[in-house]
This record gives structure tokens, C-alpha cells and sequence, in this order.
């Protein structure tokens, strides 16, 4: 798509925006939605502040604590 293309398609986007303002439309299918930055938030992913406390999820992460522990340690100077 060409540099004026572009700018054609941004005008048409602009005014359908603009109509559906003063019509009051909120939803259709031409329309572009905002980005949705709430589910972009890290404390939302998994591993958050919202994950369950479930008995197999407390031990996966007791397991992986441990092998990161043992990988940690220096067997050689012992």
C-alpha cells in the first residue's frame, strides 16, 4: 500500500469515527477498537496476583524453587 493510500484509508477511517459520534453508533464492523492495556498488565498473566492456590500448583512451584536452589549451590567446594 502506497504512501497516499494510506492516508486515504486514515481520512475514511477519521470521518466514519466522526459520524458514528454524532449518530451515536457505538459498535460495526468498520470501526477500530482501542487496545485493550488492562490485559497487557503483568499482575493479570499467569503467576499474578490472581492465580488460584491450588495443591498442584503450590507444589510445581516448590519443585521448580528447589532446582533452582540445587543448581545455585557449589558442589565442589563442599
Amino acid at each position: 500500500m502506497s504512501l497516499k493510500q494510506t492516508l486515504k484509508k486514515a481520512k475514511q477511517i477519521e470521518r466514519q469515527l466522526e459520524q458514528q459520534a454524532v449518530t451515536g453508533v457505538q459498535h460495526s464492523l468498520g470501526t477500530v477498537k482501542p487496545r485493550n492495556y488492562l490485559a497487557l498488565d503483568p499482575l493479570l498473566r499467569k503467576g499474578g496476583i490472581h492465580e488460584k492456590e491450588d495443591i498442584d500448583i503450590v507444589r510445581k512451584k516448590r519443585r521448580r524453587e528447589t532446582k533452582q536452589q540445587l543448581r545455585k549451590t557449589d558442589w565442589l567446594s563442599e
